[in-house]
Parts: structure tokens; C-alpha cells; sequence
């Protein structure tokens, strides 16, 4: 017979290979015509995508081996008046989360992080972290990413400043990123057969991977699966079966 060995590894990626982003659209401030504001969602769930594992159509390039965000911050009007005439770029203020981890930035096309804040950091006028805005009327980017290096919650503090000095500071602005780990993959056999079977969540989809070779570091989807919410699972022979190693991917 035979001799199987496999490897339950859970990983998260994003749906159809393109990262779900959401905008902070950056305009006015609905309660002061005279500094700028910012309007978009308070919190943000990050995937972990494993080393070279494809994660989204707009970040080609991204190696992996993070948990992992698209969110554009964007000049497009909407919930905000534009801000007339103003330059805005963000500044970093603060960063909380689990002890030891770290928080970075992306910029469009980054193979590395462009810049990184451990937990517990707090901006000084010697050591402020920033990055550009996205402008109204110009090509549409997407592409820019932040990462956790350890799984848990992180609660990040940014505000926009106006190069051109026309508007004052935004408020703090805090959103809460959620360094999520995936479902475990879990193995069971019986006889001739070998099932395996993990929890799926709402809102996120399942590749049921398989390598013959950790050393080629080749992947093959060999299930897909949507979430439910409930107990997911798969079972199959082992007869005629080599060596295999088995990996669940999760992704939007």
C-alpha cells in the first residue's frame, strides 16, 4: 500500500484573485467648512495570504506572507464635499495591537513593505510616516495595501494634512484592522477513505489545495467550496494516491 502523508495548512487569499477594497474618501468636514475630513469604514478584516500565493488582480507583484488589505484613500466625493484647491496626503499618528506585531504600508506595485511601525508607536515630529491621496479625475488606482505581521487587532490613527495649507488638519481618523487567521483544516481517515473537513465563515470562499512536491512549492486547487458558515468537508479514496500534502486556501 501506498503511504500518504498530508499537511493540513490553512491560508487566505482574496476572492477571484482580486483583493476587496473598500475607499476613505478624504474631502471636508461636514462640521467645519475649513479643515478637512475623512469618511469611510471604521474597520477592516486582513487575510493572511501565504508566500507566493496569487492574492489580488491589482497587487501582481505582492509576495505574501502577511495578513493583508487593499484600502484606497481617495479625493472621489460622495458622503463629502471636495476640498477645493487642497494638496492632502495621510500621516500615520498611532498604531496599538498585539505586542510585537507591526504595521505597514504599500505602495502601488511594492514588493516590500515602503514603510513599517511596530505596536505601541506613536508619531513624533521627527518620525512621521505618510503616503499621497488618490485625486479625484485621475485614473482610478487601486493597488496599495497594509499588512500585520501577527495575527489579532490592530487600532491605526491617521489624519490628512493639506500640502497647500488652504484647509486645517483632519480629526484623528481610527480604523480597527482584524489580522485574521483562517479555519482549520482538519484530517480524518477511515479505511480506504480520508476526509477533510474545517468551518467555514460567511462572506469568504474555499480552494482545497494539493501538492505533490513541497520542495516545487506547486499548488493545484483540486475543490472549491463557498462559505456557509457551517462545517465544510470532502472526502475521497486514497487508493491509487502518492505522497500528498493538502492545504486550505481562503479567500473573498
Amino acid at each position: 500500500m501506498k503511504k500518504i502523508l498530508l499537511l493540513a495548512v490553512a491560508s487566505l487569499v482574496a476572492f477571484d484573485r482580486v483583493g476587496a477594497h473598500e475607499h476613505v474618501e478624504v474631502g471636508v468636514d461636514p462640521h467645519d467648512s475649513l479643515r478637512l475630513g475623512l469618511s469611510g469604514p471604521s474597520s477592516q478584516t486582513a487575510v493572511f495570504v501565504p508566500r507566493g500565493e496569487p492574492w489580488s488582480g491589482y497587487l501582481l507583484d505582492f509576495p505574501g506572507g502577511w495578513h493583508a488589505v487593499e484600502l484606497t484613500f481617495t479625493t472621489e466625493s460622495g458622503a463629502l464635499a471636495i476640498a477645493e484647491g487642497a494638496d492632502p496626503y495621510v500621516e500615520l499618528i498611532s498604531v496599538e495591537g498585539p505586542p510585537g506585531g507591526q504595521f505597514a504600508f504599500w505602495e502601488v506595485g511594492a514588493t516590500s513593505p515602503t514603510w513599517a511601525r511596530s505596536s505601541g508607536w506613536t508619531a513624533s515630529p521627527e518620525d512621521t510616516p505618510s503616503f499621497p491621496v488618490v485625486y479625484f479625475g485621475e485614473p482610478h488606482t487601486h493597488g496599495r495595501a497594509f499588512t500585520m505581521d501577527l495575527p489579532g487587532q490592530y487600532s491605526v490613527s491617521f489624519r490628512v494634512v493639506d500640502w497647500n495649507a488652504r484647509f486645517s488638519e483632519s480629526r484623528e481618523y481610527t480604523i480597527s484592522f482584524q489580522a485574521q487567521q483562517p479555519p482549520a483544516l482538519k484530517i480524518a481517515t477511515s479505511g480506504d477513505s480520508i476526509v477533510l473537513s474545517f468551518t467555514s465563515r460567511h462572506g469568504f470562499a474555499y480552494d482545497l489545495q494539493q501538492c505533490l512536491d513541497l520542495s516545487s512549492g506547486a499548488w493545484e486547487t483540486i475543490d472549491f467550496r463557498a462559505g456557509n458558515g457551517g462545517l465544510q468537508s470532502l472526502g475521497f479514496s486514497r487508493s491509487g494516491l502518492g505522497r500528498g500534502f493538502y492545504r486550505l486556501v481562503e479567500y473573498y
